[in-house]
């Protein structure tokens, strides 16, 4: 059971390591694109750990989403600086910081390596 689950733990890592990797990307090389705020269904008062805040706004005819990222004083009718990728399907804010994320990928990473080792010795 437990070498399953480190090579879950391994996948994850990866996964999330790509993900993290493409924001940096965007972040370094993206195109900035200024977008005007449509709606703010989930304010920062009203967030909780199920449902984080977050607020819509319309690019290229298309609906999109963004997490407020504790930007609690951002309203209705703001215009807004983000950064997006070549399909214009992500969108970061031009200071988000992806720090925590590379950390949380590689502690996953270890962990799962350590617990492959642990259960290979378990043998």
């Amino acid at each position: 059971m437990l070498k399953y689950t480190s090579i879950l733990l391994i996948l994850i890592s990866f996964v999330s390591f790509y993900k993290t990797y493409q924001e940096y990307k965007i972040l370094n090389s993206g195109n900035k694109v200024i977008i005007s705020v449509f709606s703010v269904p989930i304010s920062c008062s009203e967030s909780s750990k199920i449902s984080k805040a977050y607020f819509t706004f319309y690019f290229n005819e298309k609906k999109q989403s963004k997490r407020l990222e504790g930007r609690c004083s951002i309203n209705v009718g703001d215009k807004i600086n983000l950064i997006t990728n070549e399909t214009k399907d992500v969108f970061l804010f031009e200071d988000e910081d992806i720090h925590f994320e590379f950390l949380a990928s590689l502690l996953f990473f270890v962990v799962g390596v350590y617990c492959y080792n642990k259960s290979n010795k378990n043998l």
